[in-house]
């Protein structure tokens, strides 16, 4: 391969690095994308010479003229995000370059417009595929530049290509961690003081199931699709809660059902008791370290009841409605620490608030115009019973033990209304039950509302922390209790999660990436003083030793760290004088010679390495030399060998050894005068 061929198919490699850095920042454009993979994956392959070359100017000239055109468009008329139709432009670009002739002079260009394109990923949120794709770019990048000066250098001496063998280029590929551990060193040092520099943050998510900021039951005539779209990944400080995948994720409460749809109120009143009635409930708290993805609703969630929210930051402002619910306003990187009460009241408390304050009765006691068949079923199920705890708990019942949970939704709009699910279908889903066991609470005069989030989770062990995708999405109901608040109850049968059923085959590989994505997002993106400080106490906990107690005192637990961390230096250093040390194995022919060679150039006769032997021979000839004479013999000997199709004999050696021992006599000894 000619190292115009190499070169090109380097920079070529660059492309498609920065080509996968960008899609895993602002994502894939299905159409400009896929042309522009294909284009590059062309010119690995094949390039057309000057005059075909020539040609296809002619057609990029007028569509790069296009494309900036479109630019202006998106700046003065359209006003939206300028990012992608200046990318296009650059996908052109790029392209253009990659299908030239191999004489073209277009190197610079190449590198530019490849650079230009890894830069444009960075104004997103990158992902992890972003950092893999960093890393190739990086190696190609290093081996390009090294290839590209060869490649000049020969042109411009009139020498013949080289070839350059793949473990050459695999120990230059190896210069590339030097310039990588670098970076690492200077990123860690100097941490980022404004997160989210760029101001886009994530995509939002998509939702073909999941969390979205309405409760409708007007849905008919499909299936519900899964979607394993991770939107929460939560750390627990004080460790793994013993019940971490049955944990409520609360986002946003509605008052107002109009028979079809849940809604909050303009108007709402304030319905949130003082966090002392809430603290009251249990002694525990449980704190919570949540990262979250950014969603339709602009919502905060966290286990209820929250006790106190602290965001990261000041670029993210926590929204209390006083409803329950909170919201955040700004733009940022949405991770969060929250405190809540782990655990409700007990059955007994429950029982007793009978009476005292309730907050907005009108609202939360409020129906659309049912049927008396539903009112007499909520009067039947709660008969004999005197209290709000005893009655919600039989409605909850009732659906836990008669309905059945399903993803098909009804097949027309008469069979999605709420009676005909009561008293006909007897099987939906979540927001189904929420909805009926509000409605039948409802109208016995208790105060409830509906309540969305996200129900559980899967636990990474790769990652340590839970992570909840769209398909917990979850709703349920909250019952106001004199003196103590909302308390949840959740109406829908234990079968709820089928959605596990559908997870595609890679799943728990899909989790481990998670966790690397999620090791990216924390270490890496949201990387600042705070970040900073841990891994600085990280370090430190390591360099005091793995045997650290709780005490202060050292255990017996595996060898103290500072021993291993001197055992990886010793061998590092080893290595390092390995590396520096001459490997090179010559023959025994070769090593005389060479040491013909050191003791002609330690008298002063020119004897460097781009002396040829024969040159040597008749430079010491023209000086009268006493040496040209063994001199010659040594080299006859040493070519004999190289050269030759069989080693040399054991007399031969010894001559060549006699001969050599003479002509260093002469070079040692003092010129005549």
């Amino acid at each position: 391969m000619s190292l115009a061929l190499l070169h090109r198919r380097l920079t070529v490699l660059m492309g498609l690095a920065a080509l996968g850095a960008f899609a895993g920042g602002a994502g894939f454009a299905p159409l400009s994308t896929s042309i522009a993979f294909l284009a590059l994956m062309v010119a690995l392959f094949w390039h057309p010479d000057a005059a075909l070359s020539a040609r296809l100017e002619q057609v990029w000239l007028p569509l790069a003229l296009l494309l900036v055109a479109r630019s202006f468009v998106h700046i003065f008329v359209i006003g939206d995000d300028v990012v992608v139709p200046v990318v296009d432009l650059l996908f052109l670009l790029m392209c253009a370059e990659a299908l030239r002739s191999l004489e073209a002079p277009n190197d610079a260009r190449l590198y530019a417009l490849t650079f230009a394109l890894l830069l444009a990923a960075t104004a997103y949120r990158p992902g992890l595929l972003f950092a893999i794709s960093f890393v190739i770019y990086v190696v190609l990048a290093t081996v390009a530049l090294m290839v590209g000066q060869l490649r000049r250098e020969t042109e411009r001496h009139g020498t013949q290509n080289l070839l350059l063998s793949r473990r050459f280029l695999l120990q230059v590929s190896a210069l590339s961690s030097v310039c990588l551990v670098m970076s690492a060193a200077v990123f860690v040092t100097f941490p980022r003081v404004d997160q989210n520099w760029a101001g886009r943050g994530n995509v939002l998510s998509s939702s073909i199931v999941g969390f979205s900021d309405r409760v409708s039951l007007g849905d008919f005539g499909s299936t519900i699709l899964p979607n394993p779209q991770v939107v929460l990944r939560v750390e627990f400080p004080d460790g793994r809660p013993a019940a971490a995948e049955r944990m409520y994720w609360r986002g946003r409460s509605y008052d107002n059902f109009d028979g079809v749809a849940w809604s909050r109120s303009a108007r709402l009143p304030p319905s949130l008791p003082g966090n002392d009635w809430y603290a009251r409930w249990r002694p525990n708290r449980l704190r919570q370290r949540i990262y979250a993805s950014p969603l339709d609703a602009r919502v905060l969630f966290a286990t209820h009841p929250v006790l106190s929210i602290e965001m990261d930051g000041d670029r993210i402002h926590p929204i209390f409605d006083e409803t329950g619910d909170y919201s955040y306003m700004g733009t940022g990187t949405l991770s969060y620490n929250a405190v809540s009460v782990d655990g409700i009241p007990t059955p007994e408390v429950l029982r007793a608030a009978r009476s005292g304050y309730t907050p907005a009765r009108s609202f939360f006691t409020q129906l659309p115009r049912l049927s008396q068949r539903t009112r007499d079923l909520a009067l039947r199920l709660t008969a004999g019973l005197d209290n709000n705890y005893d009655k919600a708990l039989a409605i909850q019942r009732f659906f836990h033990e008669e309905f059945d949970y399903t993803l098909d939704l009804p097949r027309s709009s008469r069979e999605a209304a709420l009676e005909y699910f009561l008293f006909d279908r007897r099987a939906g889903h979540c927001e189904y039950f929420s909805t009926g066991m509000a409605i039948l609470l409802r109208s016995l005069d208790i105060n409830a509302r509906e309540v969305n989030g996200f129900l559980g989770g899967e636990w990474n062990d790769f990652g340590d922390y839970l992570s909840v995708t769209q398909n917990d999405a979850h709703s349920w109901v909250e019952v106001w209790f004199p003196g103590l608040g909302w308390v949840p109850f959740d109406p829908t049968p234990a079968t709820r999660g089928i959605t596990a059923e559908a997870q595609p085959w890679y799943w728990p590989g899909k989790f481990w990436f998670d966790g690397l994505q999620h090791r990216w997002n924390k270490w890496i993106l949201d990387y600042g003083i705070a970040s900073q400080s841990e891994l600085l106490q990280r370090a430190a906990d390591f360099f005091q030793g793995s045997g650290a107690s709780a005490e202060g005192g050292a255990t017996r637990d595996g060898p103290p760290r500072q021993a291993v961390i001197l055992s990886l230096l010793t061998a590092l250093l080893a290595g390092l004088v390995w590396a520096k040390g001459d490997r090179t194995k010559f023959t025994p022919e070769a090593k005389m010679y060479l040491q013909l060679r050191t003791s002609a150039a330690n008298a002063g006769i020119p004897a460097g390495p781009a002396v040829t032997p024969m040159g040597l021979i008749r430079h010491l000839e023209a000086c009268g030399h006493l040496s040209a004479r063994p001199a010659e013999q040594v080299v006859k000997y040493y070519l004999r060998a190289r050269f030759g199709a069989q080693g040399l004999p054991a007399e031969a050696h010894r001559e060549m050894a006699l001969a050599l021992r003479s002509a260093r006599g002469f070079l040692r000894a003092p010129p005549p005068r």
